[in-house]
């Protein structure tokens, strides 16, 4: 069994990477938001970086798995990373190192890592753990990270190849284990180990298994909603997203997100506050609001060319706060579009 971190070393952790500074930005963002502020006094305490936008697997409903053409596509440099950290360092609670791509394939992985966490930021990533070695396993728990999502969708091969495209299940299940491993050994041991099983109408048979072989094993598990195609999700309604990628979508209502007979999304919802919580910026700087959003043509500005903190008040930024609350605006932005289609589905 893994070394779980214990509820102090979780609570040393997150107290940790708090200040005054990061608590006012969070509450500030509560309160901007409820009085509809669109020219914000705050900055967001946690933001997605993307390492870079290159997998090693072919997930059907994911455009990086599909070699989408409508991107360029490529690694964050590091001097770049160090750059937006060093501009943000103070404001920032969380940073995930991951958005459309496969993280351990950037070389400057751990030094990332490294890098916020030595400036009191938590950090989180996001894999499929395709690729690991003794070394790397050991050097990622030396560098500080909070958590590692684990993606694997399936207890055996015939399920998780059908999804994990290029991926091998016994690879995953083996370099789980290394990691739980080198968890249970490092002397700190604050390293949360969480494997993310999305049920799909293929593997909605083996949710319950999974939670048992994670429990043998001694990582925990999060049973997530699988989503429809991701580079489409915010464009189109539920019924057409429904109508295309009917044959994934589980049949059980505990794990679908959609109302099948209605053809809709189970979650009502006419709003979105994520514009003034968190934000994403792209392995090329580009900043977008959220990590539905795939292409760089909906960018907010660039973090490298202008800095963050002058894109966070842009005029396509306030332009977006503006349409989600309903204030009269004339610039439409990638949050109008999802807005009209009722936002994500998930």
């Amino acid at each position: 069994m893994s070394k779980k971190p214990s509820l102090t070393s979780r609570i040393r952790e997150e107290v940790r990477v708090l200040s005054f500074r990061k608590i006012y930005n969070v509450l500030m963002g509560a309160f901007q938001l409820r009085i509809k502020n669109s020219k914000v006094f705050f900055m967001p305490a946690r933001i997605s970086i993307e390492t870079g936008n290159i997998c090693n697997l072919r997930c059907p409903l994911c455009p990086t798995g599909r070699m989408d053409k409508g991107v360029e596509r490529g690694f964050m440099d590091f001097e770049k990373y160090k750059q937006i950290i060093d501009e943000l360092k103070n404001d920032l609670i969380l940073v995930r190192l991951y958005n459309w791509g496969e993280p351990l394939l950037n070389k400057n992985l751990l030094p990332m890592i490294k890098y916020a966490h030595e400036r009191n930021i938590g950090v989180t990533i996001s894999t499929n753990l395709n690729i690991l070695d003794m070394q790397t396993a050991r050097t990622l728990m030396d560098a500080g990270l909070q958590k590692i999502f684990i993606s694997c969708n399936g207890i055996s091969d015939e399920t998780y190849d059908k999804y994990h495209i290029g991926g091998k299940y016994s690879n995953v299940m083996d370099n789980m284990r290394l990691l739980i491993e080198e968890q249970k050994k490092h002397p700190k041991g604050i390293t949360r180990i969480i494997w993310l099983f999305h049920v799909f109408h293929h593997n909605e048979h083996e949710v319950e298994p999974a939670v048992e072989m994670a429990n043998k094993i001694g990582a925990e598990i999060r049973i997530n909603k699988m989503r429809t195609d991701m580079g489409k999700e915010i464009f189109e309604t539920a019924e057409t997203a429904i109508k295309r990628d009917r044959e994934w979508i589980p049949d059980d209502p505990k794990y679908c997100a959609f109302d099948l007979e209605k053809k809709e999304s189970r979650q009502k919802r006419n709003s979105c506050g994520i514009p003034w919580k968190e934000t994403v910026i792209n392995w090329e700087g580009s900043v977008l609001p959220c990590c539905s959003v795939y292409e760089e043509k909906y960018t907010f500005g660039n973090a490298f060319e202008d800095g963050f903190k002058k894109v966070w008040n842009s005029e396509a930024y306030m332009a977006a706060r503006k349409e989600l609350v309903d204030k009269h605006n004339t610039l439409k932005t990638v949050c109008h579009i999802c807005k009209s289609t009722g936002f994500t589905h998930f």
